[in-house]
C-alpha cells in the first residue's frame, strides 16, 4: 500500500498538516501592495507545491517536471492587489492525500498512518451541509479511470466567526484500488473592519483562487492517471 499526504511547507508535508502562505495582519497605508516578506511567503509556498507534486510523482512512479514558475504566477494572483489600509488576515492553503493498494482499499477504519477518508458527496446540497450550509459556487460529478467522486466549491460567510470570509475547494475520487482528496482553501479576517470588508478582499480574489485549485487538482489527477497507465 502507498499513503501520501503532501502540504505546502516541507517540516508540515511530513506530518499531515496544510501548507499556509499569510499576508500580513496589519499593514501600513504607504506599504507596497506586495510586501517583500509576502513575496517570499509565496515563493515558499510555490517551492513547497512544487516539491509535493515531485514528492507524489516519486511515490507513484511517475516523473514529474518543475511546476514551480506556473505555481508563483498563480499564487501572485491569489494574493495581488490586497488592500493597503485596515487590519486584517489573508491565509491560503492546499492539501493533497492519497491512497492506492493493488490488493483493494480497506474499507473498515483507517489503518494506521492513514487518515480517514472524506465521503462522496452526491450532490450540491449535501456539500453545502457539510461545510456549515456555505453557498456552493460549482458541484460536479467526476469519474476517472475506474474512479468516481465529486468537485465542489463553497465561498461565503463563516457561521461561527461572522467577520470571516471563507473558501474551499476540494475534490474527492475513489475506487476499489485508490483514494484521492485535494483541497484548496483561502480566508480573510478582520474583527475590526467586519465581513463587509473581508468578503471584498475574498471576491475580489474568487477567480484567482479557482485557477489555483483547478490547476493543483488537475495535476494531481493526471499524476495519479500516468501512474495506472
Amino acid at each position: 500500500m502507498r499513503d501520501w499526504l503532501l502540504g505546502g511547507l516541507s517540516a508540515l508535508m511530513l506530518m499531515g498538516a496544510a501548507g499556509a502562505v499569510s499576508a500580513q495582519e496589519a499593514r501600513d497605508p504607504s506599504a507596497s501592495v506586495i510586501t517583500d516578506e509576502d513575496r517570499a511567503g509565496i515563493a515558499n509556498m510555490a517551492q513547497q507545491l512544487d516539491d509535493g507534486m515531485k514528492a507524489l510523482g516519486v511515490e507513484m512512479g511517475v516523473d514529474v517536471p518543475s511546476f514551480k514558475p506556473m505555481f508563483e504566477a498563480l499564487l501572485g494572483d491569489v494574493f495581488k492587489d490586497l488592500p493597503s489600509e485596515g487590519v486584517f488576515d489573508y491565509t491560503v492553503d492546499f492539501d493533497m492525500y492519497g491512497v492506492t493498494d493493488e490488493a483493494g482499499l480497506n474499507a473498515g477504519p483507517p489503518a494506521e498512518g492513514e487518515r480517514r477518508r472524506r465521503p462522496v458527496y452526491a450532490d450540491a446540497q449535501a456539500c453545502a451541509e457539510a461545510y456549515q450550509n456555505l453557498p456552493v459556487i460549482h458541484f460536479e460529478r467526476v469519474e476517472i479511470k475506474g474512479l468516481e467522486g465529486h468537485r465542489c466549491t463553497v465561498s461565503g460567510q463563516s457561521a461561527t466567526d461572522q467577520d470571516i470570509w471563507i473558501y474551499l475547494s476540494w475534490l474527492v475520487i475513489e475506487g476499489p484500488n485508490a483514494y484521492l482528496e485535494v483541497s484548496v482553501g483561502a480566508a480573510a479576517a478582520s474583527e475590526e473592519e467586519g465581513y463587509a470588508f473581508t468578503s471584498q478582499i475574498g471576491l475580489g480574489r474568487l477567480d484567482a483562487l479557482d485557477a489555483l485549485a483547478g490547476r493543483i487538482q488537475t495535476l494531481a489527477i493526471e499524476t495519479y492517471l500516468a501512474s495506472v497507465e
